[in-house]
C-alpha cells in the first residue's frame, strides 16, 4: 500500500457518519504504508500531557520521532512475540483494516489500539526502558540472576496494562494458519 493511498480523517467528526475506509491516518495517529504500523503523533503526545523532551532520555537529534518511534515498535514487538511470524501478519492486518468480519465497531477498534500505544508512551515516560540495559554484571563477567518472570528483559518494557488491553483486543493470540494459506506480505 502506497502512503499517499491511506486516507486522512479528523477524528471524530469525520467518523460519526460511518463508511471510512482503513487503514487511516488521523491527527493522533497515522498509519505508515511501508512498516505496516500504527505511530502516534506529537499532538496526541502533548494532548496526553507528556512532556517528551524533559523526560525521554535519547541522545537523538529529533526527540519525539524517536521517543514515537520506541513506543509503536514497543508495542509491535511483543504483539509478534506472543503471536509468532505468521500470526504476526494476521494481526498486523487486524490493526490496520479493522475487518468487520472479525470486528463490529472498527472505530473503537482503532481508538482502542490509539490508547494501548498512549498507555505505553505513559509507562516508558515513568519507568524509562529496561531492555536497553544488559543483565551482565561486569565486575563479575557473568549474567546476574533473574527472576522467572524477567527472563525475557525486551518484554519488561511493556505495560500489564498494554498487555491485558492487547488480550482484549485478541492481539496476543498464537493459533496455526494452515499451510495452504499464503500470506501476502506486500499488502498488511
Amino acid at each position: 500500500m502506497k502512503q499517499s493511498d491511506v486516507p486522512v480523517y479528523n477524528d471524530p467528526v469525520d467518523f460519526e457518519n460511518g463508511g471510512n475506509l482503513y487503514p487511516c491516518s488521523t491527527q493522533f495517529m497515522v498509519y505508515n504504508g511501508l512498516l505496516h504500523k500504527y505511530f502516534l503523533t506529537e499532538e496526541k503526545i502533548n494532548a496526553e500531557g507528556i512532556d517528551v523532551e524533559r523526560r525521554y532520555i535519547s541522545d537523538s537529534a529529533n526527540k519525539m520521532r524517536d521517543f514515537i518511534k520506541r513506543v509503536t515498535d514497543t508495542v509491535y514487538n511483543y504483539i509478534q512475540y506472543k503471536t509468532g511470524w505468521r500470526t504476526y501478519q494476521v494481526m498486523q492486518y487486524r490493526i490496520a483494516t479493522c475487518p468487520k468480519q472479525m470486528i463490529q465497531d472498527p472505530y473503537a477498534f482503532r481508538k482502542s489500539f490509539e490508547d494501548i500505544l498512549a498507555i505505553q508512551a505513559h509507562y516508558i515516560i515513568d519507568n524509562g526502558l529496561s531492555s536497553k540495559y544488559s543483565n551482565v554484571d561486569l565486575s563479575k563477567g557473568k549474567p546476574v540472576g533473574l527472576s522467572p518472570s524477567q527472563d525475557f528483559r525486551d518484554n519488561a518494557d511493556v505495560s500489564d496494562l498494554v498487555k491485558h488491553n492487547l488480550a482484549g483486543l485478541g492481539l496476543d493470540r498464537w493459533f496455526m494458519l494452515p499451510g495452504w494459506i499464503r500470506l501476502d506480505p506486500e499488502k498488511y
